[in-house]
């Protein structure tokens, strides 16, 4: 499947797969990402999908030139998966998944994976393994009444979109890994940088040498203040010792 389908009409046979991997996303993020990844797969950011046994990988236009590549890998098993048996992958600096929570790219994905089921609920059962995607979607059958030839000549030709799969999942591997390659890069650049320690400029002139004796500071008795006679001054001054305050650097 290349481009992601958008469904028609209200009668679909995959609503309640399709709601359930909606509270899904909500459950796998914080409701800002979940309003932006929302809004990405209702502005057709995600460019690309590929449905596959254990894994759903999109290719997602963000805010720079080269899309992400999205991935929502699954264990296998029966029905819709819980939280715990979800993992998302993304290219984004922002996959670091903080508190847990999956970029809008992933939720992006989601929401577009959610559409699909709405249209075709059998893909659930090809996410989670329990079967292989029919070589031809509905879009694609050919009609009864067309001849052997009609097909060989449309296979021959390479208008297939069936048989641009292979070739889309290749360059949507190939751009993950290269770009996973460098992030990974960057992180041990990163952690094979040492910080130097901050230099206080000043603790060469305050510092204290070793050895040295301290001066005995002698107790300061308190001064009463002396206030004008004028009791408006008087007033004012008391107000201002009353609320003075030193704050030191």
């Amino acid at each position: 499947m290349s481009r992601p389908r958008k469904p028609f009409g209200a009668q679909q046979p995959g609503r309640l797969p399709s709601t359930m991997m909606k509270v899904l996303a909500a459950e796998m993020s914080d409701p800002q990402r979940l309003r932006r990844g929302k809004q990405y797969a209702k502005d057709g950011s995600v460019l690309d999908i590929i449905v596959e046994p254990g894994v759903v990988t999109c290719e997602v236009q963000g805010s720079r030139s080269t899309p992400y590549i999205a991935s929502l890998e699954v264990s296998m098993g029966d029905g819709m998966p819980l939280r715990r048996d979800v993992h998302s992958v993304c290219t984004c600096p922002d996959d670091d998944n903080w508190d847990d929570h999956a970029c809008k790219h992933v939720l992006a994905t989601m929401f577009a994976f959610a559409d699909e089921l709405l249209i075709e609920p059998e893909l659930l059962d090809v996410w989670r393994g329990n079967e292989e995607r029919p070589a031809e979607s509905a879009s694609d059958a050919t009609d009864p009444g067309e001849d052997d030839s009609t097909e060989d000549d449309s296979t021959d030709d390479g208008d297939d979109d069936t048989d641009d799969i292979p070739r889309r999942r290749r360059h949507l591997q190939l751009v993950r890994d290269g770009m996973e390659q460098g992030r990974a890069e960057r992180k041990q650049q990163a952690a094979e940088r040492t910080r130097e320690p901050l230099a206080d400029p000043l603790a060469d002139v305050l510092g204290i040498p070793e050895g040295a004796s301290l001066p005995e500071i002698p107790h300061l008795e308190r001064v009463e203040e002396r206030l004008p006679r004028r009791p408006e001054l008087a007033a004012i001054l008391r107000d201002v010792y009353r609320n003075l305050r030193i704050d030191w650097d």
